[in-house]
């Protein structure tokens, strides 16, 4: 079975202006894939014997006004439909729905009906993911991809070449973004640095946890909010329709990065915005990730 549904009532520990939400949706992600892999994604192992993690490669939430990432609250009642599709011996890709209705989430997951983003009253959720491990103990860089024996993939079914996240990473890697920025006109920039956190930024294998990439760069949106004469009001109360983001590389505890924050005016619509932000290791400049947000900023629907 490559489809699983399940119900979901929101707790304390799954929503609220942090990555929590994110963070709970990967974890359905992990859930879904050893489900129809037939791989315990908890403790799998390489070849080798050593601990195999199936990390996040790329992250995209699409949602609208009404349903966004920021959306889920306390006792909500919410219904999540996810099929894993398949990327060959050491990738997947997980679409998930996530939906206030359950005749919404009954709906099957076809990539036709996915991609077109229409029903505004769903999240929309791309997760990418390959098998690595660590080629140095102790080390977050270095990662190399190893997948577990025990990983079932050739059953999965594959999406239409069109549909391809590889279309998105690749043009997120080569330009540093993943939007078509002709026609819009470049706003603020800032650079602002950063110091990995082992006191929250790390997950229970000692890597940098893929949520912490959203905390990380919504640190780096705030900042440059304010300076844009912004209050944290309206910095809570903004609305990213479209968050994608990529994953290039890990980093040890303690470590110093950089982050350069772009600013985008879409062209010719005063309700909308985009921000660019790219991660790099401060010392080295090696690329950590790269994100791009779209935002509402008007009232209409």
């Amino acid at each position: 079975m490559t489809t699983t549904v399940r119900t979901e009532l929101i707790r304390p520990g799954m929503c609220g202006h942090n990555s929590l939400f994110a963070g709970q949706v990967g974890d359905w992600t992990w859930d879904a894939v050893g489900e129809a892999c037939g791989t315990d994604v908890l403790r799998a192992r390489s070849a080798a014997g050593t601990p195999a993690y199936l990390s996040f490669y790329y992250y995209r939430v699409r949602g609208s006004r009404r349903f966004h990432l920021r959306s889920p609250a306390f006792g909500d009642e919410l219904h999540v439909a996810s099929r894993v599709f398949g990327f060959g011996s050491e990738s997947v890709l997980t679409l998930h729905r996530i939906s206030r209705s359950p005749e919404a989430a009954a709906e099957p997951i076809e990539p036709e009906g996915f991609y077109a983003f229409a029903d505004p009253d769903s999240l929309y959720v791309e997760n990418f993911n390959r098998w690595v491990s660590r080629t140095a103990e102790g080390s977050n860089e270095g990662l190399a991809r190893s997948s577990p024996p025990d990983f079932r993939y050739r059953h999965l079914p594959v999406v239409p070449e069109e549909y391809s996240p590889r279309h998105a990473y690749v043009r997120a890697r080569q330009q540093l973004t993943f939007l078509d920025h002709h026609g819009d006109r470049p706003g603020a920039e800032l650079t602002v640095d950063y110091e990995v956190d082992p006191s929250r930024d790390l997950n229970g294998a000692g890597l940098l946890y893929f949520a912490s990439y959203f905390s990380i760069v919504d640190r780096a949106l705030l900042l440059a909010w304010r300076g844009l004469g912004r209050d944290d009001r309206s910095f809570l109360d903004r609305v990213v329709v479209d968050q994608q983001l990529c994953y290039l590389g890990n980093a040890d505890a303690g470590s110093p990065l950089i982050l350069t924050v772009r600013q985008w005016l879409r062209g010719g619509d005063a309700d909308s915005e985009a921000f660019d932000v790219v991660l790099r290791d401060k010392g080295t400049g090696r690329l950590l990730a790269v994100c791009s947000l779209q935002l509402e900023t008007g009232t209409s629907e």
